[in-house]
């Protein structure tokens, strides 16, 4: 079991250097990595090449099985994805209560969703599609299709056509 951990980890930090080294091959490829530990990721994450997970992204290692990623999903930098909560534990022990229990709940992210930078999904959360999550937001709980969240605890600001309808009335964006 060691031994494959420490594979896990060379695994990962070798993707880390291709991300850096060739990007394209690491986007496209990166899924097929997630894959083969037990994320759940759908074979076309990758369709139309808007997909993007960042090589800091920390997924729970407790069972990987337990995170799902929709397809075209991006996920910044250093965003942080639990199934566990050992709090639990720590309280089993503070009542002197057996302490062979664990906390784990799933975590579904759905397709075609943007979630921003030092972001926390704790466990139990379930993003639906369509989503963006503000950066740094600690996210818990069910977020519906097409909804913008953000803050400490996340909460619903807007859905996403009345956002892009604000936007464009500002012009303030940019076209490529």
């Amino acid at each position: 079991m060691k031994i494959k951990k420490v594979i896990q980890v060379l695994e990962r930090k070798m993707w880390t250097c291709v991300s850096y080294i060739n990007p394209p091959t690491y986007k496209k490829h990166y899924p097929n990595y997630l894959r083969k530990i037990g994320v759940r990721i759908p074979v076309d994450y990758y369709e139309n090449n808007t997909g993007y997970i960042a090589p800091s992204v920390n997924f729970d290692g407790n069972d990987y099985r337990l995170i799902s990623i929709g397809k075209n999903t991006t996920i910044s930098m250093q965003v942080v994805v639990l199934t566990h909560d050992y709090s639990i534990v720590k309280g089993l022990q503070a009542m002197g209560l057996p302490t062979n229990k664990r906390f784990l709940k799933p975590v579904s992210i759905g397709a075609n969703c943007f979630i921003g930078a030092r972001s926390f999904l704790l466990p139990g959360t379930e993003i639906g599609d369509n989503c963006i999550i503000g950066a740094g937001s600690i996210v818990r709980g069910k977020i519906p299709d097409n909804s913008i969240v953000a803050g400490n605890p996340a909460k619903v600001i807007c859905g996403i056509e009345e956002w892009i309808q604000r936007h464009i009335e500002k012009e303030d964006f940019i076209d490529t």
